[in-house]
């Protein structure tokens, strides 16, 4: 495209209030480029992101001429603080407004984004989606996300071109954005448990499609602990925490080497959690791209959702589907066989995805894997 907003100004905002750790996760490279480029070029850039994710993403953003703005999502949906959750949206717009924006464009195709976005004031606003929001912008950019080429169906490649296409710089190698203020902190245990290495376990997810049995979970639990790691169970929400009761409700007496931290950490203390841990295994979600940014070794569970799209970038992230075992016309929301994509994947197939555990645990006598793996992660986000 023309990029007519060169030859108007030089200022950028990037309207990013993506609800989804993950979605922030995969495009958060190309953002980190876009950081980089402006600071070269003398450029403002305004960055508006989720309130949720400030503490951890802000320093990854941060540089010379880089302002940030953030949607007050959890203040909106609190029922009795109306009037707040309203003083608080004004101010978010305003903010927006008042930078003046040469170039305001998305990269999400969800109505918020795009409702901030026609409320910039910005000269120049594009949309990164055409078959949704047809008025209001003044370029629609035609970015294919489900059906790409082969090699190139990571959803990384749509938002590469989403930068591409408004002729701004896009990075070459296809990873995380760098998490460099995350340092390992190992959460406080009871007596007993702190010699032992931690395995996460993530049993929820944002849809009842992409949750693996709680039974399986109880089995992997289970089997790792017998093993000699003690696991942590994470997670946010009732949702979550019912699942995480009824797992340790499974492991009888074994319970003792499992502990629940579900609702009892912040993005910024569970990013430090997975920085000490030695493995993690969960379902397609957002924990699940951090523990990979992190470098955090593992196993992501996938049900009917395209793995190819949404899969998490670290090479060190291992992914089990059994889609073969899905008739014709399964989709995400219709499945005549009670989603047995994720009901036939066995703990021991998941335990063998990871054969790590085994040669950790017997590392273990030496010092502890956690300790080992935490002074890792430091080394290599300092270097």
């Amino acid at each position: 495209m023309d990029p007519a907003w060169m030859q108007r100004g030089r200022r950028i905002a990037l309207i990013n209030p993506t609800k989804f750790l993950g979605n922030l996760l995969l495009s958060g490279q190309h953002i980190q480029h876009l950081v980089s480029y402006c600071a070269d070029e003398g450029i403002e850039l305004l960055l508006v992101l989720d309130s949720g994710f400030r503490e951890l993403f802000e320093p990854a953003f941060q540089a010379p001429g880089v302002h940030f703005v953030y949607y007050p999502r959890q203040l909106l949906k609190a029922r009795r603080q109306r009037l707040k959750a309203a003083r608080a949206w004004l101010a978010c717009v305003r903010s927006i407004r008042r930078f003046q924006a040469d170039l305001a464009f998305t990269i999400e195709e969800d109505s918020v984004s795009h409702r901030l976005a026609h409320l910039s004031a910005a000269r120049f606003r594009v949309s990164s989606t055409e078959a949704r929001y047809q008025f209001g912008f003044h370029k629609y950019l035609q970015v294919e996300r489900a059906n790409r080429a082969a090699g190139e169906r990571s959803i990384w490649y749509a938002y590469r071109e989403i930068f591409s296409q408004l002729a701004l710089p896009v990075p070459s190698d296809k990873a995380y954005p760098v998490l460099s203020s995350v340092t390992a902190q190992v959460p406080a245990l009871e007596s007993g448990q702190s010699d032992r290495p931690l395995f996460i376990i993530h049993a929820g997810a944002s849809k009842h499609y992409k949750r693996w049995p709680v039974a399986s979970f109880i089995e992997l639990a289970l089997r790792v602990i017998e093993r000699g790691y003690h696991v942590v169970l994470i997670g946010a929400g009732a949702g979550d925490a019912a699942l995480n009761t009824a797992v340790l409700a499974g492991l009888g007496e074994s319970h003792r080497q499992c502990t629940d931290l579900c609702d009892r950490l912040d993005l910024k203390s569970l990013a430090e959690l997975f920085a000490a841990a030695a493995f993690i295994v969960g379902n397609d979600s957002g924990p699940s791209h951090l523990a990979s940014a992190l470098g955090l070794p593992g196993v992501v569970i996938f049900g009917p959702t395209i793995e190819a799209i949404w899969r998490p970038l670290g090479p060190q992230t291992r992914v089990i589907q059994h889609r073969h075992v899905c008739l014709s016309d399964c989709t995400r929301h219709h499945c005549r066989q009670a989603y047995a994509c994720l009901s036939t994947i066995q703990s021991d197939e998941v335990l063998e995805s990871v054969p790590e555990v085994n040669a950790a645990v017997e590392s273990a006598a030496d010092g502890s894997v956690s300790e080992i793996r935490s002074q890792d992660v430091r080394i290599k986000q300092k270097g």
